[in-house]
């Protein structure tokens, strides 16, 4: 079945479930996200990533599932917040950061819920790091929260239907911690302090060793549940206390059994695996009877994985996007990913865009859960 086919019947079955809110479904105006690279509907197209005719992380244009679930519940397309790119890569154009204050999706790739440090963010590009990389803003959720409240005058009016997910950005900055720390020396610390460790932590693993190690993993547990708790309180503080009455929190997807995690050994899949469900638990515990709608993409994700047939899944191991094309000067992130640069003309059976990102079937299969489980409350 071609692409347009396949997403042609997906969006019909949207439709279907759709179908039946009538006077008890919501009535909103708005859609305001919050999140990632998992939500960001083009943050970064500018510069050399538009002119191939990339900008969201999946096989570019396509329907990230914000877009869709924006289209389910009849308000505008979203648009992102902000956009820019800080690149400090030689050969590759950026742009200056700008606001667009009639846009309310904030969500960028890179992004964690408070820490700075995202895998190619621009706060990398300065000591002690100095690294040269793609410089994406990854603006964290505390800021963007706060940003869209000072927007629209610190409260919310009701109207709205508000999605938030967010927390792999943080586990692949907790990871790198724990890979680099048995090395130990300046790299172990680097990436210590890139996770958001303690000093204690940091000095623990400038010896390296299996000491140090075992120091990160007990410190990148800690923060993944930190991080799951304070996106519950900020959900509760920052959206609902503000007068949002429709939000829609999605957990993490199980990281473990995207490509990247399929490249691990068995210990270390296991490992991403605790740490994802470790800030899942966390982020439940602390929204239960908070009012906010909680989707389980990671059991969602789990099912597809395990019966991919019954979700016309018909790859769930191998990135649709090439790493040799030279349509995709970025080599497979699915970022600058188009139908021009992936692996097969046919790729829309394929679960997932590049190592971490889903293709276009990937954001259609979350966009349909999210509307079951909102039908299923009443709000269509």
């Amino acid at each position: 079945m071609s692409l347009r086919l396949k997403l042609s019947a997906l969006a019909a079955a949207v439709v279907l479930v759709a179908c039946g809110g009538g006077d008890g479904g919501i009535e909103v105006n708005s859609t305001v996200s919050f999140g990632d690279s998992l939500s960001d509907v083009g943050t970064y197209r500018v510069g050399t990533i538009a002119a191939v005719g990339g900008g969201e992380f999946t096989v570019n244009p396509a329907a990230t599932w914000t877009e869709t679930v924006a289209a389910a519940v009849h308000t505008p397309a979203p648009c992102a917040a902000q956009t820019g790119l800080l690149t400090n890569i030689p050969g590759l154009t950026g742009a200056a950061v700008t606001n667009h204050t009639a846009c309310t999706n904030y969500a960028q790739g890179s992004s964690r819920v408070s820490g700075i440090y995202g895998p190619n963010s621009a706060t990398l590009q300065a000591a002690p790091f100095n690294q040269v990389n793609l410089g994406l803003m990854a603006v964290p959720l505390t800021t963007q929260m706060s940003t869209h409240l000072s927007k629209v005058g610190g409260a919310y009016s009701g109207k709205e239907l508000v999605t938030v997910l967010a927390g792999g950005n943080d586990l692949f900055m907790n990871f790198g911690g724990i890979a680099a720390a048995g090395g130990g020396g300046a790299g172990a610390v680097g990436a210590a302090i890139a996770a958001g460790w303690s000093t204690d932590v940091q000095n623990a693993v400038a010896a390296g060793g299996a000491a140090a190690t075992n120091a990160a993993v007990n410190a990148a547990a800690a923060s993944m549940g930190a991080a799951g708790a304070e996106l519950a309180g900020l959900v509760k503080a920052q959206v609902l206390a503000k007068g949002a009455r429709y939000v829609v929190v999605v957990n993490l997807p199980d990281v473990a059994q995207t490509p990247f995690g399929a490249s691990l050994d068995a210990q270390s899949r296991g490992l991403v695996n605790t740490l994802v469900t470790t800030f899942n638990g966390q982020l439940q515990t602390g929204l239960n009877s908070s009012g906010a709608l909680y989707i389980d993409a990671y059991t969602q994700g789990r099912d597809q994985y395990a019966n991919p047939s019954k979700y016309g899944i018909t790859n769930n191991t191998t990135p649709a996007c090439s790493t040799t094309s030279p349509a995709n000067p970025l080599q497979g992130s699915s970022i600058a990913c188009t139908a021009a640069s992936t692996i097969a003309p046919d790729t829309a059976g394929y679960a997932f865009a590049d190592s971490v990102h889903p293709t276009p079937l990937g954001h259609q299969l979350l966009a349909n859960y999210v509307i079951a489980q909102m039908r299923v409350v009443g709000w269509l």
